[in-house]
């Protein structure tokens, strides 16, 4: 076909000014993308000078402390499935000079208590366990005022029972049996209607301890090796007994003018509450699983981080929940849930900043430790609060 030639010159001229307007659009794509990318550049190269800048002061901050006398023992600082800090300070064994390392192991108190809470949940999530049944149905020879207690109450450490056992019992301090624990608990009384408050308390979770014994028909220590560690590749944790201290675990000390090692901790009282040993990367594992819900459902983990920080102490199932100040314009704050630990000579601290994706765990053999004014000198160093 032969077309008029006005129509083959507008056709050329419409073909040109297309191609130009092609070039034009992909020069201010060009520039815009490239833009872009050097914002991006630009952005990720100041937060990661800015988190080297943060862990080196993180370590100043460590150092401060130990050339004080006023730390010693193994920190893990992760964000974002990375571990951004990992090390040892001070000494293990003073005499023996061994220093601390990533392999020490260290009494972790009270922080025994979150991994109890996790059991629990995941036999709530068997059937087997329910939060809101009363205990005596689990353990029937519960005097009446006990047994009417629910797990709910014992998580929350809100049902009353005393602090200690040693306010109810003046039994020789060694390991006791589970009968034996059962039995003195059995003469506690309540100080709360429970429910109406929170009082913490080591009983609740030794109670927890004894109830996980009953439904699941093996040794609290044995389930707890195998279905939470063994589960997690925690192969550096475990349950310390009195008279049986694990290879690679620190020594306590006390700093009074001069290091002296601290007294005795009786693991036999603190059964489901403070009985567990561990590392920084063990800790770490559990940390990992618990973001990602490969061990929990994330129904159940909610619930533990379930904490009105203004109600019961802040306290979920076996956390502490609390806001934290973050350094950002659309969220300034975010939710911390953290639980620590304290023993003669020990003291540990696990703090998770959920809203940041951001772990700090400290493991420490010195007291005293000021271990919440160094938690929040880190934290403000990385999060530049």
């Amino acid at each position: 076909m032969v077309y008029p030639r006005f129509f083959t010159v507008t056709m050329k001229r419409t073909c040109l000014f297309q191609r130009r307007d092609l070039i034009v659009m992909a020069t201010k794509w060009s520039k815009r993308n490239s833009l872009g990318i050097i914002l991006f550049l630009v952005v990720g190269l100041t937060n990661l000078v800015r988190a080297q800048n943060g862990l080196g002061k993180v370590d100043s901050i460590l150092h401060g402390y130990l050339n004080k006398g006023e730390f010693m023992g193994t920190v893990l600082v992760a964000r974002n499935d990375s571990i951004l800090l990992k090390k040892g300070y001070g000494y293990s064994d003073i005499d023996k000079g061994i220093p601390n390392d990533l392999n020490t192991k260290f009494p972790i108190g009270s922080l025994t208590k979150s991994f109890v809470a996790c059991a629990i949940m995941q036999q709530v999530e068997t059937g087997k366990l329910d939060l809101s049944t009363r205990i005596g149905n689990y353990i029937p020879e519960l005097e009446k005022e006990i047994g009417n207690l629910t797990l709910h109450y014992l998580l929350k450490n809100s049902s009353g029972l005393p602090v200690h056992l040693n306010r109810i019992t003046d039994l020789q301090y060694r390991d006791i049996s589970s009968q034996e624990l059962l039995d003195i608990i059995n003469r506690a009384s309540l100080s709360m209607k429970p429910g109406s408050g929170y009082s913490y308390s080591n009983l609740n979770y030794q109670l927890a301890s004894l109830i996980l014994e009953r439904v699941t028909g093996i040794s609290y220590e044995n389930y707890m090796s195998e279905n939470v560690f063994r589960k997690l590749d925690m192969n550096n944790t475990g349950i310390e007994k009195t008279r049986s201290i694990p290879s690679g675990r620190a020594t306590g000390y006390i700093n009074d003018d001069h290091y002296e090692a601290a007294d005795r901790n009786y693991m036999g009282y603190a059964k489901g509450s403070g009985d567990m040993y561990s590392t920084v990367g063990d800790l770490y594992f559990w940390d990992r699983a618990l973001y990602k819900n490969t061990f929990l459902t994330k129904e159940s983990i909610e619930l533990m981080f379930d904490g009105n920080p203004d109600a019961f102490g802040g306290y979920g199932y076996g956390f502490k929940v609390k806001e934290y100040k973050r350094n950002s314009c659309t969220k300034p704050t975010g939710k911390l849930v953290r639980h620590g630990g304290s023993m003669y000579g020990f003291v540990c601290n696990v703090h998770r900043y959920l809203d940041d994706n951001l772990t700090i765990i400290i493991l420490g053999n010195i007291r005293p430790f000021p271990i919440m004014q160094i938690t929040t000198e880190i934290e403000k160093s990385l999060l530049g609060t």
